[in-house]
């Protein structure tokens, strides 16, 4: 069987393809699996995950201490938020940034105080 593409298909699925990753604007301190991190958890039905749960994910190629790592950064800047024992959830920067309507390198250096965070100082990058 021999497929047939057209000139405009080939543009159309270029076209999309990067729009698609053009949409996410992400901050100079994050990282692809940042990315994963935010998904996992907004697709989880109940809404919280912690960072063993996460690296249990066949697509998570990392150790749940380094998980932990990232959902901590990731809280320090609003896009995670620590509900206790290492347990997170997505906030709504969070939401907005998987929907590509928030930029994270603009709004990324926003510091969030949690329970364990209180009186630290959080860096910037």
């Amino acid at each position: 069987m021999f497929l047939r593409f057209s000139y405009v298909s080939l543009i159309h699925i270029y076209v999309v393809r990067n729009q698609i990753r053009s949409m996410r604007q992400s901050g100079k301190w994050m990282v692809l699996l940042d990315d994963r991190i935010l998904e996992l958890i907004s697709e989880d039905d109940q809404g919280f995950m912690s960072p063993s749960d996460i690296a249990e994910d066949n697509r998570i190629l990392h150790s749940s201490t380094h998980v932990g790592r990232r959902c901590k950064k990731l809280a320090e800047h609003g896009l995670l938020q620590s509900v206790g024992r290492g347990v997170y959830t997505i906030t709504s920067e969070g939401e907005s940034y998987l929907e590509g309507e928030y930029n994270a390198a603009e709004n990324g250096n926003a510091v969030v105080s949690t329970s364990e965070s209180a009186g630290e100082t959080q860096d910037e990058a």
